[in-house]
Formats: C-alpha cells, sequence, structure tokens
C-alpha cells in the first residue's frame, strides 16, 4: 500500500499543479467503457470490455485554446480466452483481469472554439497501479499456463491519445464525448522462464519460456465538467 499511497500523493501535487495554473478551473467525473487488448508474447487473447471511472481537473482560460489536465480512475486491463467444446460449441470466456487505479497527466487543444459543440484533441502520459487481480480464482485448476499472481508488475505506465468533442450546455455547464488508445510502455506482468512443469493435459514434466504481457486499451468516455470561476470585482 505504500506504493499506492505514493501514486496518490502524486496525483494531489499534480491536482494543485494544474490548479495553480489559475485560479478558476474546470472538473468533474468521466465514465466509459474499455475495449482492453493484451499481446503474451506472440499471442494476442480476444479483448475484453470493462467499464472506466475517472474523476478530473483541467485549466481554465478565456483567451487559451490549450488546457492542462490531471485524472485519476479505475480502470480493469486484461483480456480473454474462449473456450469450445469438443464439438465446437461455444463454453464461454476466461477473462484475466488486472484492476488499476490510473494517474494521467497531460494538455488538450481546441481545433474550435466559438461554437456551442468544439472539437479537440489530446495527449496525455500514464501511471497505474495494479491494486487487484482475479487470477486467484484460476489457481485451483493447477494450469502452469495461466498468469499467477506472482509475476503480476505493481506499476505500469504508458501514453494516451485521443480527441472528442465538447458541448456547452452554459457558461459553467459542460459535457463532453471523447475516444482515446492507451499503448502501456511497461509489462503489467513478467515471468521468466520455468523448468521442470508438470503439464496437467500430459503429465509430463515441459519448461515454461518467458512470458511478457502488455496492455493496450480504447477508450471511449462521457464526462461533466463544471467551472469553478473566480470573479474579481
Amino acid at each position: 500500500m505504500s506504493s499506492l499511497n505514493r501514486w496518490l500523493c502524486f496525483f494531489l501535487w499534480s491536482f494543485l499543479t494544474v490548479s495553480a495554473t489559475a485560479q478558476s478551473f474546470w472538473f468533474g467525473p468521466k465514465l466509459g467503457g474499455t475495449m482492453t487488448f493484451q499481446r503474451w508474447n506472440n499471442f494476442s487473447p480476444n479483448p475484453l470490455l470493462t467499464p472506466a471511472y475517472d474523476i478530473f481537473i483541467e485549466s481554465y482560460s478565456e483567451d487559451s485554446p490549450s488546457a492542462l489536465f490531471a485524472s485519476v480512475g479505475y480502470h480493469t486491463r486484461g483480456s480473454g480466452i474462449r473456450t469450445t467444446s469438443f464439438f465446437g460449441d461455444p463454453l464461454g470466456t476466461q477473462g484475466f483481469k488486472f484492476n488499476n487505479v490510473v494517474l494521467e497527466l497531460g494538455g488538450k487543444r481546441f481545433i474550435t472554439t466559438e461554437n456551442r459543440a468544439n472539437a479537440y484533441y489530446m495527449i496525455g502520459v500514464r501511471g497505474e497501479y495494479t491494486v487487484s487481480t482475479n487470477l486467484e480464482q484460476y489457481e485451483r485448476f493447477l494450469n502452469p499456463f495461466y498468469p499467477h499472481n506472482d509475476f503480476v508488475e505493481k506499476i505500469v505506465y504508458g501514453a494516451s491519445v485521443g480527441g472528442g468533442i465538447e458541448y456547452s450546455f452554459g457558461e459553467f455547464y459542460h459535457g463532453f464525448l471523447e475516444v482515446s488508445i492507451g499503448p502501456d510502455f511497461a509489462n503489467q506482468y513478467f515471468q521468466p522462464p520455468i523448468n521442470n512443469v508438470i503439464d496437467p493435459y500430459t503429465g509430463m514434466k515441459t519448461n515454461l519460456s518467458e512470458r511478457q504481457i502488455r496492455n493496450v486499451s480504447i477508450e471511449v468516455r462521457a464526462g461533466l465538467k463544471l467551472l469553478r470561476k473566480v470573479i474579481y470585482e
């Protein structure tokens, strides 16, 4: 938990930094869904659809089309393996989920600013801390080919790029819809080679090669921006 506390302190510092750029600022929630992909060495399992929850703060300026933002959220990364019967009938999907606290810092720039609905693009950097997984539910199968909690990388990082449309409901209330893609630059999972493991299907000993798992996520989120505006008299 000490690592998580450091990440939360970093977000608080980021929050205050963005706030300090102007006494007026935007803040609010954004909710949506994620299509999360993973690369397991040279194998790509099926993607999973998972929810995403964030709160954010964004700098405010009446004159500039650019803004800085910071956000903290709870996102699930992962992938799934679809299983079928001997006759090819689908039996379901085994999902491997990594539940992460996500801290993001970035900037956005509006392409248009004079309309009620204005388009923008954005870029950010992310740091994520894995607070839990669902890998323990597969331990009872004693299958060495499944990921194991012992090899989960708690801290990962990456980038996000995307864009969206922001709609003005009034001076103090805006809504928006945005789409982003977020590749990770660090592994979510790293397992070194392991020798002399019992294969549950054959009963023979086998060697497991090194395994690296890395995330890529496509996110669609809708949000509400509330303006805290300081008016000087």
